[in-house]
């Protein structure tokens, strides 16, 4: 059961309790509730909480100190560093977004699991960042009428031991998220269709390219890349 003070955080972010409700009653790993102001879902048996932050130590190093060197900021604005109009089809926890919001640009995220949006737009209100906007949305439907001047895709990855052991996000986007094995291919296709300029996938360092067609350029670090195609 929701806690009344969960509830009203709930439909201050304009969601249905009930809609969470149904989603945790299906895995119940999980509890929603409050943990220092932060909307969370903790995890009943290992006691640890699942909640976005955006002024936590480690995303604020990464944003004050190396924010350039990030390859998601290379792959995304490129060698001009100039802030664009950027869609994020598969916002997550929001880290990406946060980090390319930081850029200047302006960032229109999707995310269609309610969970998940009801943390991270939980995470966005605490911290006021007002230039990314979030959608309860799925983004295949969104692509063709974007007017974004660059479509990022980061899917989910197939889960692997050593991923899903050691990184409690992760074991959280598995539970309720799970891998769609074709997602990305579908998300790359309509993002063909639109007016996007640059279409940039993320994807593990070893994994084939979408569809088998070679991308226009690369950055690649040690665990993932960034395949990016110029449309």
């Amino acid at each position: 059961m929701i806690s009344a003070a969960v509830k009203l955080r709930v439909e201050l972010l304009g969601l249905n309790p009930m809609d969470l409700d149904l989603f945790l009653s299906n895995n119940s790993n999980y509890k929603i509730e409050l943990y220092n102001n932060k909307l969370s879902l903790l995890h009943i048996k290992d006691k640890y909480h699942v909640f976005v932050d955006f002024n936590s130590k480690k995303l604020r190093f990464r944003s004050q100190s190396h924010l350039n060197a990030e390859l998601i900021v290379k792959a995304v604005l490129g060698k001009k560093k100039q802030a664009l109009s950027i869609m994020d089809c598969t916002a997550g926890f929001g880290k990406d977004s946060f980090l390319l919001s930081l850029t200047g640009s302006q960032i229109t995220a999707y995310e269609s699991n309610p969970l998940m949006y009801s943390l991270l737009k939980d995470g966005l209100n605490r911290a006021n960042i007002d230039n990314i906007t979030l959608y309860k949305k799925d983004a295949l439907l969104e692509l063709k009428n974007t007017d974004c001047q660059v479509v990022y895709i980061d899917p989910m990855y197939p889960e692997t031991k050593k991923s899903a052991k050691n990184n409690k996000d992760m074991m959280f986007l598995q539970a309720f998220v799970g891998h769609q094995k074709e997602m990305a291919e579908e998300l790359y296709l309509q993002a063909k269709q639109s007016n996007a300029k640059k279409i940039v996938i993320k994807r593990p360092i070893k994994a084939s390219y979408i569809l088998d067609r070679n991308p226009t350029s690369q950055i690649i670090g040690k665990a993932a890349r960034f395949d990016i195609y110029v449309n």
